[in-house]
């Protein structure tokens, strides 16, 4: 269906702003008890993502890198991993490969998604990964779905 207004110039600038408000203030229900690690080495996605995940009531917790990442997993029980992929010391595949080797089965079915802008498709099926979350730009309800998928009220 299209449809076609003749509506002055100012008037079309307000009504696209009203949507993309609407939108960004999309309400999401709460997932309060739900345990994230957002591994991230740039420290302004580090605090905009911990915003966003506060927002839903999600306890996060930020590894630097892949090698913070690896000692906080085997510490920390968490419900998902975004996994930034490239970062110093240790990127996100080879960290993911590092703990789906880990011994206990936990390790290899907690679900690690990779949080990239542009991963590589067969990086992620080979180091087992459970998918991409585009990160550059963050689709909100795209995040909002996946790891709300793995949420136990």
């Amino acid at each position: 269906m299209r449809i076609t207004l003749k509506i002055q110039c100012g008037m079309v600038i307000a009504v696209v702003f009203a949507f993309i408000r609407t939108m960004e203030n999309h309400e999401f229900e709460s997932l309060k008890g739900l345990r994230v690690l957002v591994v991230e080495d740039n420290s302004i996605n580090q605090r905009l993502y911990s915003r966003i995940l506060m927002q839903w009531e999600v306890s996060a917790d930020i590894a630097v890198n892949g090698k913070v990442a690896l000692e906080m997993v085997e510490k920390t029980p968490y419900d998902v991993v975004l996994m930034d992929i490239m970062m110093p010391e240790l990127d996100g595949y080879e960290a993911t490969k590092a703990i789906r080797a880990m011994d206990d089965q936990y390790f290899r079915s907690l679900p690690i998604f990779a949080f990239s802008a542009c991963p590589d498709p067969e990086q992620i099926i080979a180091c087992a990964m459970n998918g991409h979350i585009t990160k550059s730009p963050l689709d909100k309800a795209e995040l909002y779905r996946k790891i709300s998928s793995y949420y136990k009220s």
